[in-house]
C-alpha cells in the first residue's frame, strides 16, 4: 500500500513538471519589436496593463525591444518595417508589435494575440529578430540604456575610452574658445595671435592642408575597404570608423567628405596665389568660408566621439587640429574681405578683385600696425 502511494506521488510530481515545461523550462527566447510613442494613449494602456504580467511571468525568456517612433531612428525603423512587411496604410500606427513575422496593431490585437504567440514560440525554442534593416542600432542603444541604469547614458559612453575621450574634451574646449574669439572683430584688431596668423606664408597654409588631406585620404581608404586602421596606444579609432557617424547621409564616407573639403581649400590657395586668374582676389574669402565650415563641422564631430560614440579616433582629432589651423590662417584675410563687402557691397567687392587684384588682406588686423606707424611718423616730424 505504501509503495503504491509513493509511486502515485512520484507520477504526479513528474506530470506536474512536464506540464510546467512550456512556460518555465524553455531555454529559447522570444524577441518582440514594439513600436510605441509617449503621446499614444493606447501605448500607455499596453505598457501599464498588458505587458507587465507577461514580462514578470517569462523574465529573460521574453525580450521586448521598445522603439520610440518620435525619434529619428524610431521613425526610420517604423517606416522600414511598414515596407518590409507590406502593412496596409489603414493599419499603420502605434502601438505596433512585430514578432516572428506576425504584425500586431492596436490595443485590441496585441493583448488578445501576444500571450499565445509567446507561449507557442517558447515551446518551439524561441525566435530571431525581425529582418528590419537598421534594427542593430536600436538593439545597441537598448543595451546601453540597460547598462547605464540610473546613470546618464553619456557618462557610460565616456568611460569606455577614458584616455582618448579626455583628449577629445580638451581639444573640444580649445576649439570652442577659439570660435568665440575668432568670431569677434575686436580679436582681430587687438590680438597679436591674429596678426601672426594673418601673416602666415602661403606654402605653410598649403602644408597644413596637405597634412589634413593625407589624414582624410587614409581614413577614406580604411572606410571604403573595411580594413582596421592603425590606432596607436590611445583611442579606439576603429570603433569610431564603424559607427553610424562614419558616413554622411548614410552613403558618403565622412573621411571622403573631409578629403573633398581639403582639396577645395588647396584649390583656392593654388588659384589665388600662383595662378592668379580672373577674380583671384576672391580666393581669400573662399578659403575662409571653406575652412570656417570645416572648423564648425569638426567641432561637432569632436563632440560626438566622447559623448555619443564613446570612443576617440586620434586620426579624427588630427584632422580637427589641421582644420582649426587652416581656419585661423585664413580668418584675417577672410574678415578683411567681409568688411570690404560691407563698405562697398558685393558688386563693389567684385569690381575690386575682378582683374586679379587682391582685396586688403585684413584691415582689422593691420589697424594696430598703421596706428603704430602713424605715431612714429609724427615723432619724426617733431
Amino acid at each position: 500500500m505504501k509503495l503504491r502511494l509513493v509511486a502515485i506521488l512520484l507520477l504526479a510530481t513528474m506530470m506536474s513538471a512536464a506540464l510546467s515545461v512550456p512556460v518555465r523550462a524553455q531555454t529559447g527566447q522570444v524577441r518582440v519589436v514594439y513600436f510605441t510613442s509617449p503621446v499614444c494613449s493606447f501605448c500607455l494602456q499596453i505598457e501599464e496593463r498588458d505587458l507587465p504580467p507577461l514580462e514578470a511571468r517569462y523574465g529573460e525568456q521574453l525580450y521586448i525591444l521598445r522603439v520610440d517612433t518620435t525619434t529619428a531612428l524610431g521613425q526610420r525603423l517604423f517606416q522600414t518595417a511598414w515596407d518590409q512587411y507590406a502593412v496596409p496604410a489603414e493599419r499603420r500606427g502605434t502601438p505596433t508589435m512585430i514578432v516572428n513575422g506576425t504584425v500586431l496593431v492596436g490595443a485590441g490585437e496585441i493583448p488578445a494575440q501576444l500571450p499565445g504567440l509567446v507561449a507557442d514560440l517558447l515551446v518551439a525554442g524561441g525566435n530571431d529578430w525581425p529582418a528590419i534593416p537598421g534594427l542593430e542600432e536600436a538593439l545597441k542603444m537598448d543595451a546601453e540604456r540597460k547598462e547605464a541604469g540610473d546613470r546618464p547614458l553619456w557618462l557610460v559612453r565616456f568611460e569606455r575610452d577614458l584616455p582618448g575621450n579626455y583628449i577629445s574634451v580638451g581639444l573640444l574646449i580649445l576649439m570652442l574658445a577659439l570660435a568665440v574669439f575668432v568670431a569677434q572683430p575686436k580679436f582681430w584688431r587687438t590680438s597679436s595671435l591674429a596678426r601672426k596668423m594673418t601673416g602666415i606664408r602661403p606654402w605653410i597654409k598649403v602644408g597644413i592642408a596637405l597634412v589634413g588631406l593625407g589624414v582624410a585620404v587614409y581614413l577614406s581608404y580604411v572606410e571604403t575597404t573595411q580594413l582596421e586602421a592603425w590606432c596607436g596606444p590611445v583611442g579606439q579609432c576603429n570603433v569610431v570608423q564603424q559607427s553610424r557617424f562614419a558616413s554622411l547621409f548614410g552613403f558618403l564616407p565622412m573621411a571622403l567628405f573631409g578629403a573633398l573639403g581639403y582639396t577645395a581649400v588647396l584649390a583656392t590657395y593654388i588659384y589665388g596665389v600662383w595662378i592668379k586668374g580672373p577674380y583671384a582676389g576672391v580666393m581669400p574669402l573662399a578659403s575662409f568660408l571653406l575652412t570656417a565650415f570645416g572648423f564648425i563641422f569638426s567641432i561637432w564631430l569632436t563632440y560626438l566621439q566622447p559623448f555619443v560614440i564613446g570612443a576617440t579616433c586620434m586620426w579624427c582629432l588630427a584632422s580637427a587640429v589641421t582644420m582649426t589651423l587652416s581656419m585661423l590662417s585664413n580668418a584675417g584675410p577672410g574678415w578683411g574681405a567681409v568688411q570690404l563687402m560691407q563698405k562697398r557691397g558685393w558688386r563693389g567687392y567684385l569690381r575690386t578683385v575682378e582683374h586679379g587684384g587682391v582685396a586688403p588682406a585684413s584691415p582689422v588686423a593691420a589697424a594696430p600696425r598703421r596706428a603704430k606707424a602713424a605715431k612714429q611718423s609724427k615723432r619724426r616730424r617733431h
